[in-house]
């Protein structure tokens, strides 16, 4: 499907993750993008922004996908 999120964001699926205070990490973010959709980290569930850093660090090994 295509659609102008999808041309945006170059992702298979217009579907965007919402951010999950305490659940939004790595994993998760990184499941949404690799089945098409748009994962996002939630960035206030990361103490610091070095755990920040940490997290998307993470993701990027998880998936090659874009994400947020």
């Amino acid at each position: 499907m295509k659609t102008k999120i999808t041309e945006l964001f170059e992702i298979e699926h217009p579907i965007i993750q919402g951010g999950m205070h305490y659940v939004g990490f790595a994993e998760l973010a990184a499941a949404v993008s690799n089945a098409g959709g748009l994962g996002i980290i939630t960035g206030l569930t990361q103490r610091t922004p070095e755990n920040l850093a940490k997290e998307i660090a993470r993701c990027r090994e998880m998936t090659d996908k874009p994400f947020g």
